[in-house]
């Protein structure tokens, strides 16, 4: 897995316009979960991880794409 630099920028992912959202059911056990795939304030194209509770959201994890999310999402913008 490849780091990101922080949660901090994780969390800017959340404000572009383009990203995308899918749920993850495969790791929805006790709470719904999704996956946010989307550029970061750095131009980092990251799959961030995370819960909504409603009032607030709550990051599990955060990573860079991979290649292949890279060419879906430069398909899908594109």
């Amino acid at each position: 897995m490849m780091k990101v630099g922080s949660f901090e920028e994780a969390a800017t992912v959340f404000g572009d316009p383009l990203g995308r959202i899918v749920a993850d059911p495969r790791h929805s056990y006790e709470e719904e979960r999704f996956v946010l795939l989307g550029l970061s304030k750095h131009q980092r194209l990251l799959a961030v991880m995370y819960v909504d509770r409603g009032q607030s959201i709550r990051i599990i994890s955060a990573r860079r794409a991979t290649p292949r999310k890279r060419r879906n999402n430069e398909e899908i913008t594109h």
